[in-house]
């Protein structure tokens, strides 16, 4: 028997154990390495956000431009979000 950590919940549990008496998560299918998986999407997410910044701060000298880079910056947060 070896403790091994939740991947929900982040505590030492048996490796025996069929769920994780803290959280419930069920361990039948953990292998007990915690596999991380990171969003595709967050670097559109970041993308879109220093549009939107840049977008209001030219808003200030043209609307029309600044408007659109807004827009864009929006969508593609948006877009970065359900990746």
């Amino acid at each position: 028997m070896a403790l091994i950590k939740c991947p929900d919940c982040g505590k030492d549990i048996s490796s025996n154990a069929p769920n994780c008496p803290n959280c419930g998560r069920p361990m039948a299918a953990f292998s007990g390495k915690a596999v991380q998986t990171q969003r595709k999407g967050g670097k559109y997410e970041a993308a879109g956000f220093v549009l939107i910044v840049v977008g209001i701060v030219v808003c200030f000298v043209s609307s029309v431009v600044g408007g659109l880079l807004i827009f864009v910056g929006f969508a593609t947060f948006i877009a970065g979000r359900f990746m």
